[in-house]
């Protein structure tokens, strides 16, 4: 299915609000002498507004007029205190970049409030959504879908191409309702036991696998590096971070999997492709006649924004080269691609990775909004800090040569040789 339209739940999907609604609901109980509850009982009470919740929480044997005086003192202290403790689930913000980069309208319904929901999503995650719709007085609530009708007319979203996305009950009914597909999270304040019995079309136990799920590509927290080395040995290719751009990394002793970084890239198999390394010890085993200036280079630059081209020996397949006798190689100044190298033991064949003549990209998002549905993955290590590509020095040639200025001078270089490169 191709969705082009997606419609979030806001409460245990996109912000994790119960602390805060549970203490509003307890501080009204203290303040009638009515018994609390516990955090856990509060995952069961809310999803469907809240005048619903103050229904769940208060004593059944309270008057009409007990009920009403709840309810205002419960909205009072809430509007006080509703983001005390609420925050954002670990991924959503990384989430709604992806997707927003790959092209998806994205917005939400909630039972909150109309107009305490809008300007709580705005300062969450400010230009993300198209649009916010919240309860409204006289219009049934979720699970109803009247409003959902009204959200989607708004948009000119089409139920074909709309996909749902809540936490809860309500929402997989409020989906369905609508005549949408469901997807239910895992993350927020039910069990995949409810999500599955109500009938959600899928499950998803991590923001990145919603991005895989409409995408195509997953989207990897930066400490997942088991993972993308697991795809690499594969034979995958993976979007990964370094300092100057994201890279498009495959295994460079695999053929096959260079192979597919050109046509991912739509690169012309006549350009070859400089590879990623974890130090000198890892150039020797693909470069020979490697002269003394380059030690000298690595030590005063290396991790960092440096691409040194060599004499290759002949070991990596000659799609990496293009068919050439040199071999550019850099070491990144970025944690998590390095440990990546490390654990893979291998160097990683690895252009910017975007489509050839586009823009290169300096986030996890970027490469989605590119690559999204032609990669299997991107390693999200947060924006890049220099975002420019590295400079090439040509050793193989003297004087030596700076073939592209990038992030690194070539004063800088000049310096640390103690002689001059040609520009």
């Amino acid at each position: 299915m191709q969705y082009t339209h997606i419609i979030f739940d806001l409460d245990g999907t996109l912000l994790n609000t119960l602390e805060d609604l549970g203490d509003a609901a307890n501080h009204v109980c203290r303040q009638n002498g009515w018994p609390e509850h516990k955090m856990d009982e509060y995952r069961y009470f809310v999803g469907n507004g809240i005048p619903k919740l103050v229904e769940r929480f208060a004593p059944k044997n309270i008057t009409p007029e007990q009920y009403d005086a709840a309810l205002r003192d419960f909205k009072a202290y809430y509007q006080i205190h509703k983001e005390d403790k609420t925050a954002p689930y670990a991924g959503i913000p990384e989430m709604l970049e992806a997707l927003q980069a790959a092209g998806f309208h994205m917005s939400v319904l909630t039972n909150k409030a109309d107009e305490m929901a809008g300007p709580l999503m705005e300062g969450y995650f400010p230009g993300r959504l198209e649009a916010v719709q919240g309860a409204l007085p006289n219009c049934p609530p979720k699970p109803d879908p009247t409003l959902l009708h009204r959200l989607m007319d708004r948009l000119g979203a089409a139920p074909e191409h709309t996909i749902f996305v809540g936490d809860s009950n309500v929402d997989v009914r409020t989906g369905k309702n609508g005549g949408l597909d469901v997807c239910g999270v895992l993350w927020g304040f039910r069990t995949a036991e409810e999500l599955t019995a109500e009938g959600a079309d899928y499950l998803v136990q991590h923001p990145g696998e919603l991005v895989y799920l409409l995408t195509g590509t997953g989207w990897l927290p930066g400490e997942e590096v088991d993972t993308a080395v697991e795809l690499l040995r594969a034979g995958e290719t993976i979007g990964v971070p370094t300092e100057t751009v994201y890279g498009l990394a495959a295994d460079a002793t695999q053929a096959k999997a260079v192979q597919a970084i050109y046509d991912a890239k739509g690169r012309p198999e006549t350009k070859p492709l400089n590879v990623l390394v974890d130090g000198m010890a890892m150039v020797e085993t693909v470069c020979k006649d490697i002269p003394e200036d380059a030690y000298r280079l690595a030590e005063a630059f290396w991790p960092g924004p440096l691409t040194m081209i060599l004499k290759g020996n002949g070991t990596l397949p000659e799609i990496v080269p293009a068919g050439g006798t040199t071999q550019g190689v850099r070491c990144p100044q970025h944690p998590a691609t390095l440990e990546v190298i490390r654990r893979l033991g291998k160097p990683l064949a690895c252009p910017s990775a975007n489509i050839s003549g586009a823009r290169s990209p300096k986030s996890a998002a970027d490469v989605i909004g590119q690559l999204a549905g032609i990669i299997p993955a991107v390693l999200d290590g947060g924006p890049c800090t220099v975002g420019v590509e590295s400079t090439i020095l040509d050793l193989t040639h003297t004087p030596y040569r700076i073939l592209r200025q990038g992030g690194l001078s070539q004063e800088a270089i000049e310096t640390a040789l103690g002689k001059p490169v040609s520009g």
